[in-house]
């Protein structure tokens, strides 16, 4: 016979959930599965790509924000990946989007209950085209 476990300590286990990332935190290393089934291993962006992952749940609440997200992905430019997935990343939010720059450093978060809430194209193509004129040495000695 299995140990008896208390009632109080399974709602605490499954109340408890990972910390929230922040804005200027590293995104954690992750695989997901894109639109495609495909795997996508961060491993595979990092150091090389800027990165846009929109992690929001499948079905028709957001099945019009994936599409018009998809269909723009390429707008981004080559040095952006642009990661749409199902799949729930730890720390990130869901639904949600993060903007980080090649280097894992997330400079934007939005998370949100419907796509109405999520940003749009345009303003992740702002955000990305912040990360791709800061300057990094800069901002390290204005720190």
């Amino acid at each position: 016979m299995p140990p008896m476990i208390r009632a109080s300590r399974i709602e605490k286990v499954t109340r408890e959930q990972p910390d929230m990332l922040k804005p200027g935190e590293l995104v954690p290393h992750f695989i997901v599965r894109n639109l495609d089934g495909d795997a996508v291993p961060y491993s595979a962006v990092w150091q090389h790509r800027n990165l846009i992952l929109a992690a929001v749940p499948a079905g028709a609440a957001f099945e019009e924000y994936v599409s018009v997200l998809a269909d723009r992905a390429s707008s981004f430019g080559f040095d952006t990946a642009c990661v749409i997935t199902h799949d729930i990343v730890d720390g990130l939010p869901y639904p949600g989007v993060v903007v980080a720059d090649r280097w894992g450093e997330i400079v934007h978060l939005a998370s949100a209950v419907d796509e109405a809430r999520l940003p749009d194209v345009g303003e992740l193509q702002e955000w990305i085209d912040y990360v791709q004129r800061r300057c990094p040495e800069c901002e390290g000695e204005a720190k």
